[in-house]
């Protein structure tokens, strides 16, 4: 891990009682998935080619909930999840994003609540993934919207700082 990118992990774990609940965010590896972060049994990430998501299969993973509508790509994500036996979710979170919605909030943590394994949650880059667990970690679990904004730009949320923040009703770092 970059000394900088640790340093950062090891503060945000010390920011008090309300991040608690929130692992901290580690490195995670699969050939063929991208920007990717781990938090506990959660990985957030971009797009996983089809074999990436055989190793994830392997590895044990229950689910893989994809934030991007099904026009975004040109292969059958569902159909090649079913058929390594894991879940797919779809939680569509539309370009431009202008705002994420108590419902993809509640299809997140109806997914996240559910028990059978690792989850991972992606989008094309991990933007709008990161994003969306932000909104997730503070209106499920309180976490304060400045850290939950620095917590997901680790996990690789890069160009909708402005949004999650107006969303978070933050003030940013």
């Amino acid at each position: 891990m970059r000394p900088l990118l640790l340093l950062a992990v090891t503060l945000l774990g010390a920011c008090g009682d309300r991040t608690a609940a929130v692992p901290d965010l580690v490195p995670f590896q699969v050939a063929g998935f991208s920007q990717f972060a781990q938090a506990g049994d959660l990985i957030l990430g971009g797009q996983p080619t089809p074999g990436a998501l055989r190793q994830l299969a392997d590895r044990g993973f229950a689910a893989i909930v994809s934030t991007r509508a099904a026009a975004e790509l040109d292969w059958d994500e569902e159909a090649t999840v079913v058929s390594l036996g894991m879940r797919f979710v779809r939680i569509p979170v539309p370009l431009p994003v202008s705002r994420i919605t108590p419902a993809q909030v509640a299809a997140l943590d109806r997914v996240l609540a559910s028990p059978g394994g690792p989850v991972v949650v992606h989008c094309a880059g991990g933007t709008r993934a990161a994003a969306l667990w932000a909104v997730w970690l503070s209106e499920t679990h309180g976490v304060d919207p400045a850290v939950t904004l620095r917590r997901a730009e680790l996990a690789g949320m890069k160009i909708l700082h402005p949004i999650a923040e107006q969303l978070l009703g933050a003030t940013g770092p």
